[in-house]
């Protein structure tokens, strides 16, 4: 499924009156609660269930804020690297006049690795909307009218990802993902490839 974006007037920050170029910015397609993320994890691996997930979630959790708290930057492999700030409770002009009370926890900071970003950026796919007309815009088919798209889709590339699916029929990739299970199980499709390589075929014409 694509991500959508829009555009935007730029403001202008010295009021010359010139006009700013316009920029992009994402136009929100909804919120995963933790529940909602974690059963997409799930269902992605195909190997780990919800709670196994949910525990070890809230052990990295834990375990992140402890180290956090002592001072320690924490790297979690190609997510990147999380820091703490802090702040003081008052202006201080002189080293001198500075207390341990008077420095505070301000903020936790995540910066992500290059390999994260290119990750997102191999996967992203953009398509421009106008924000006002976004919510009418959504079209939904029917089962059977994305059984007929996807067996087009079929004949012409001869296999189809899960993301290709999930832009092909406006359902999320998790729905998506759930669809094609379905329609392997019911003999109409087969799996091909592991991880990322994984697409399917129309398995009545293998």
């Amino acid at each position: 499924m694509s991500a959508h974006y829009d555009l935007y007037e730029t403001p202008d920050p010295n009021n010359t009156g010139e006009k700013q170029p316009l920029h992009a910015r994402i136009v929100p397609s909804g919120t995963y609660s933790k529940k909602d993320f974690l059963e997409r994890v799930a269902r992605s691996s195909q190997t780990f269930n919800y709670n196994v997930i949910d525990a070890v979630v809230g052990v990295v959790i834990d375990e992140l804020a402890e180290a956090l708290s002592e001072g320690k930057i924490v790297e979690l492999g190609e997510l990147g690297h999380f820091s703490i700030s802090l702040k003081c409770t008052h202006k201080v002009m002189n080293k001198r006049d500075i207390r341990s009370e008077s420095i505070t926890f301000d903020n936790v900071h995540l910066r992500t690795s290059k390999e994260f970003k290119r990750k997102i950026k191999r996967e992203i796919e953009l398509e421009r909307v106008d924000k006002s007309k976004h919510s009418s815009q959504k079209v939904e088919f029917t089962l059977e009218q994305r059984l007929h798209k996807l067996q087009e889709f079929l004949k012409k590339n001869g296999g189809i990802t899960r993301l290709e699916y999930s832009s092909l029929t406006g359902l999320s990739r998790l729905k998506a993902i759930d669809e094609l299970n379905v329609f392997i199980g019911k003999g109409i499709l087969r799996k091909r490839g592991a991880g990322r390589t994984v697409f399917y075929v129309w398995k009545q014409e293998e």
